[in-house]
């Protein structure tokens, strides 16, 4: 990790983050542990989600009350780039025709990145003749995430 806590593959090679970039890297399938960059990718929104529980009985005086940290948690990444048919972006592609989950780790900003499973829950690629093809995807946790 560097002085700030953030591991050393997510900073490699990475001066700054502009406006809404983000870096994605997707485990590879092999047996050796690889990660594929997605390149030309822009983050257009995520969602944090925790799903509350209520715990409200009589004795609460008609208040109700949530018992704190025991909802469901999750992440939600809706991403967006330009196809160039990069390792990265063929893993993509594979993870969402397989709906298997798959180590990642994303890169949101200069200071913080997550790391978890993640499934491709939507992947779109779209193109209109003389112009670039150009991909989006909804990325949605499949476990515990990390927040460096």
């Amino acid at each position: 990790t560097d002085g700030n806590g953030v591991p050393e593959p997510i900073r490699q090679g990475i001066l700054r983050l502009a406006g809404s970039e983000c870096l994605l890297r997707i485990m590879g399938g092999g047996s050796t542990p690889t990660y594929h960059l997605v390149e030309g990718l822009r983050m257009t929104g995520w969602k944090m989600s925790q799903e509350e529980v209520e715990v409200t009985d009589t004795s609460d005086g008609g208040w109700r009350r949530l018992l704190s940290g025991a909802g469901l948690r999750s992440l939600e990444v809706q991403v967006r780039g330009l196809y160039l048919g990069s390792e990265g972006e063929l893993r993509l592609r594979e993870v969402a025709f397989s709906g298997t989950a798959v180590e990642c780790e994303l890169t949101l900003d200069e200071a913080e990145a997550v790391r978890g499973a993640f499934i491709a829950s939507e992947l779109c690629f779209e193109s209109t003749v003389n112009e670039e093809a150009t991909y989006s995807a909804i990325l949605r946790s499949a476990g515990p995430i990390v927040v460096t």
